[in-house]
């Protein structure tokens, strides 16, 4: 069985105290978001998986930020004392880039499968047609 990396240890352990604080159990956060149980969750909480774009948005819906667990970082960009932004603050950018990138590239994993089903069937309607 593949090690977690520290990357995916740290946010498994952000998203064990987001779902322990705003949910109690994986159970309650399982059911809250429409899935059968909470191993769903397992891989995710384990660090063994990145949360991808469907669980993403499934947990966008019920108030999780998601941006949180991937980067550590709350969404809103700190400021310094002067209004300016915190040497930080291209840090927390990257991060949040990098979050954005890893759902656009889940989502384009799920659009070529659409992609080749439907190619599939318009391969079949294309043979029924001869």
């Amino acid at each position: 069985m593949a090690t977690p990396n520290d990357g995916h240890t740290e946010m498994a352990e952000r998203f064990r105290q987001v779902i322990k604080d705003q949910f109690g159990t994986q159970i309650a956060l399982a059911r809250a978001i429409g899935v059968k149980d909470g191993s769903y969750l397992t891989p995710y909480v384990t660090g063994r998986s990145m949360i991808g774009g469907i669980l993403r948005k499934k947990l966008e819906g019920v108030g999780i930020d998601v941006d949180y667990i991937m980067t550590g970082r709350k969404q809103e960009l700190l400021l310094g004392e002067d209004g300016q932004d915190d040497s930080d603050s291209n840090d927390v950018i990257c991060e949040q880039c990098a979050s954005k990138l890893m759902d656009i590239q889940s989502k384009l994993v799920e659009l070529n499968a659409a992609v080749l089903e439907v190619n599939k069937m318009v391969a079949h309607l294309k043979k029924s047609l001869r």
